[in-house]
């Protein structure tokens, strides 16, 4: 298991075609139009092509996390014929060494960018998740995405693993320098903050006169632009906030679940260090850090890098 692992390995098991379709459907008649396949480890999942095509016929489109695990020219081929959109290579670090601190298989990652790239792949992106250990990296790791032609380097927030621990958490500075470097930034590579690592797209998004980071896509998107379905066929606000409802419709979730209109009103009642923060109109944290550090669903994220700057 990966030292950052976020999956709970004692709840392991596979969605069953049946209910993969079922939710397909509900996702294409809500709306939906695009789905996200990540893991644990997706190539272990016995019917990730099935799922892949079937998503794709209905118009959605479909986008995979690995980690380059069973993953070469044969797979990439396969997904391509499904219909795949992205092709997501999970890497923390532009060394052995440094990848290691929060995750394994750093070889089998650079194999599947190598596979990637001698297939002419043109959606290929490397997740990036910035840990106090890495974050200083940035500049190769946006390196390493140009020799491996990928289209994109998503940076990502590190949210608590699977015990509810959130070790090598980055500081403001660290913050404040990926930034800079991001907005400074002229090469081929498209360099994306994913929504819930706010924090970081609020400097991103910030200039002399306003800051644009805002909109449903300034900060966590949990019941607000996506919900999950996790491996028992349940439906949660997001792959990291294990808050199961029963629901037959994502469309009657979406209406009338009470955790989605909680999640909707955190901003009703900012608490610090969020309520005193500059960024507070631009910055909606990841609501899973707080659920799985305190058990509670607020916006106040304590320790947040962003509280110390002024």
């Amino acid at each position: 298991m990966c030292p950052q692992c976020y999956c709970d390995l004692n709840r392991g098991r596979d969605l069953s075609p049946d209910q993969a379709r079922y939710w397909l459907d509900e996702a294409a008649k809500a709306g939906v139009r695009v789905v996200n396949l990540s893991g644990g480890e997706t190539m272990c999942y016995p019917h990730i092509y099935e799922v892949t095509e079937y998503a794709a016929s209905l118009g959605m489109e479909v986008n995979i996390a690995v980690s380059g695990y069973h993953f070469g020219e044969q797979e990439i081929w396969r997904f391509v014929n499904a219909g795949i959109g992205d092709i997501c290579v999970s890497l923390n670090g532009p060394t052995e060494e440094i990848n290691s601190f929060t995750r394994d298989g750093y070889d089998l990652a650079l194999r599947a960018l190598e596979s990637l790239k001698n297939a002419g792949f043109p959606r290929t992106c490397i997740n990036w998740v910035m840990h106090g250990s890495n974050a200083d990296t940035l500049g190769e790791m946006i390196a390493l995405a140009e020799q491996y032609q990928a289209r994109s380097l998503c940076v990502m927030v590190f949210k608590p693993d699977a015990s509810h621990q959130r070790k090598s958490v980055p500081s403001g500075e660290q913050i404040i320098r990926a930034a800079k470097r991001i907005k400074g930034y002229k090469g081929t590579v498209s360099i994306e903050v994913e929504s819930c690592f706010s924090q970081l797209r609020a400097l991103v998004q910030n200039g002399y006169l306003l800051n644009r980071n805002v909109g449903i896509e300034r900060g966590c998107g949990a019941g607000r632009d996506a919900v999950s379905i996790n491996v028992e066929g349940r439906i949660t606000p997001c792959r990291h906030m294990e808050l199961e409802e029963m629901y037959q419709s994502i469309e009657d979730y979406w209406n009338h679940s009470e955790v989605l209109k909680k999640l909707r009103r955190v901003e009703e009642d900012k608490q610090k260090p969020c309520a005193d923060c500059r960024f507070r109109e631009n910055c909606l944290p990841c609501a899973a850090v707080n659920l799985k550090l305190r058990g509670e669903i607020f916006m106040g994220e304590e320790g947040c890098a962003l509280a110390d700057i002024r």
